[in-house]
């Protein structure tokens, strides 16, 4: 949900303060900051605050210029700290302060007695999440998540989740926690990841795999919150067991316990504008760019030899709508590679193509399922509102308050389109030298909804070069979601 735009600039404040008459003879009057005031935040520590708001609190001698900065700064790192639905700031006039009596005076004007009052709702503290998902390529899954955006009462977020499917070939457990802390400045956020998974994939690579591990780091979000930034260090332990005959030699290679550490980085900026401010769930204009960089090494626990290499990868998206967005673009572009000295990538490393998250009229990693140390894929995405006589348009809602541009009509809050899909991708380990690429196309219904969520189409796919049919699955395509919150 986006921050209500109710705060004060440095210059709204200044217009205050002339309005209250706190600045009758003089703009360079100086100001005695007698109290800075929360209110709503009764959730917070006094620790948390003392943070946020420094260096507003450290000071109470100021110049109408100072403080303006300070309170603006403080304001800004309020709203970063992402803990707060809207953050509004005030100056009054303050005559009932209690004014140290060994005050000194710089020049010949007694000080103006003011204080600060923040005016701040905090987002829902508790939330947890439960997700039922179905889909043609994975069949039934449950989604779980857990959110705390106030651990220890200092504005500290944790994130638990887990995704369980217990149907095979198709069967797994993944599970995530995290922990992200701001600094004294918001934008910095350090942040701990753990992960643990235990997955069969018997159904493509004739084996299964559990993996645990975690990431450390620090990540930067800039003032637009259009350019974020992560740089840590992960460790991660990997074993893969159950190998069949059927496997890769490459699998093979791979049997029993690695240890992975790393270097890894990641960019991404993001400039999009959606269809409802509000919901946030269909981008209709802008661009985005992510990339990640990871430079690992990776042990078998019995060897003492270690394998090198470095990971880039890069994805982009380009969006365009029409006649008043009733048709909108989406044209995506991805690419990435693996440089090694040392031959034999751990399979775990490698890039995989195919299924609904990657791409559809495949199985799940089924474009080459042994893997691969370079890719792209290309794709174009048209969406079509529906005609008026099959799906009206409602009237705009405000029964909760929020502004009309916000909550826009209930359908666009929460899209139908009709839409049409291509892609064109490969996968291996020379993507010039070897004849792999695929393609596929589909034709689809889709609704846009975070707590309820469909997609219906059908695809057709197959392969440019001489590899049949291996690994296609298109035809008739489902997905559905449901879910449910105690968020507020």
């Amino acid at each position: 949900m986006s921050m209500k735009s109710d705060t004060k600039t440095p210059t709204d404040l200044q217009s205050q303060l002339l309005t209250q008459d706190l600045l009758s003879r003089s703009s360079s009057q100086p100001i005695f900051l007698s109290s800075v005031e929360v209110v709503g935040g009764d959730t917070f520590s006094r620790e948390f605050f003392g943070r946020i708001l420094r260096p507003l609190v450290d000071e109470s001698d100021y110049t109408l210029g100072r403080l303006l900065e300070n309170v603006d700064s403080s304001r800004d790192k309020l709203v970063k700290s992402n803990v707060f639905k809207s953050v509004a700031v005030s100056l009054q006039s303050d005559y009932l302060a209690s004014v140290p009596k060994d005050i000194v005076n710089y020049n010949n004007e007694k000080p103006i007695y003011a204080k600060v009052l923040f005016d701040v709702i905090p987002n829902n503290i508790n939330a947890a999440d439960f997700f039922l998902n179905y889909n043609t390529d994975e069949d039934l899954s449950v989604t779980l998540n857990y959110l705390n955006n106030n651990l220890n009462e200092n504005g500290e977020l944790v994130n638990v989740g887990a995704n369980y499917n217990p149907y095979p070939p198709n069967s797994h457990l993944i599970t995530n926690a995290s922990l992200t802390s701001s600094l004294a400045d918001p934008s910095f956020k350090f942040a701990v990841d753990l992960f643990n998974t235990h997955q069969n994939n018997q159904s493509w690579q004739h084996a299964s795999e559990n993996t645990g591990g975690g990431l450390i780091g620090l990540r930067y979000t800039s003032p637009s919150d259009a350019f974020t930034s992560l740089v840590g260090a992960s460790i991660a332990k990997r074993n893969i067991r159950d190998v069949n005959d059927d496997a890769s030699q490459d699998v093979k290679n791979c049997q029993g316990d690695f240890l992975k550490t790393s270097i890894v980085s990641q960019l991404q900026y993001s400039k999009i504008s959606f269809l409802n401010n509000y919901t946030k769930n269909f981008p209709v204009s802008g661009f985005d760019v992510a990339a990640s960089a990871e430079l690992a090494s990776n042990q078998e626990q019995s060897i003492p030899d270690q394998k090198t290499f470095a990971k880039i990868s890069v994805a982009s998206r380009f969006i365009a709508s029409y006649f008043n967005n009733a048709l909108t673009t989406q044209v995506s572009a991805d690419f990435g590679g693996i440089f090694t000295q040392t031959a034999g990538v751990h399979v775990s490393d490698r890039f995989y193509l195919g299924g609904r998250q990657s791409f559809r009229g495949f199985s799940k990693n089924a474009v080459d399922p042994n893997g691969g140390n370079q890719f792209y894929k290309l794709g174009i995405t048209l969406y079509s509102r529906l005609p008026k006589f099959l799906h009206s348009t409602k009237a705009p809602l405000q029964e909760d308050g929020l502004p009309i541009e916000d909550h826009s009509n209930h359908d666009e809050a929460n899209p139908l389109r009709l839409y049409a899909s291509s892609a064109l991708a490969s996968v291996s380990n020379n993507i010039l030298q070897e004849d792999n690429a695929v393609a596929s196309a589909g034709l689809g219904l889709k609704y846009v909804n975070h707590w309820a969520s469909l997609d219906l189409g059908y695809w057709f796919a197959g392969r440019l070069g001489n590899g049949g049919r291996s690994g296609v699955h298109d035809g008739f395509s489902l997905a559905v979601s449901l879910g449910s919150s105690n968020r507020k």
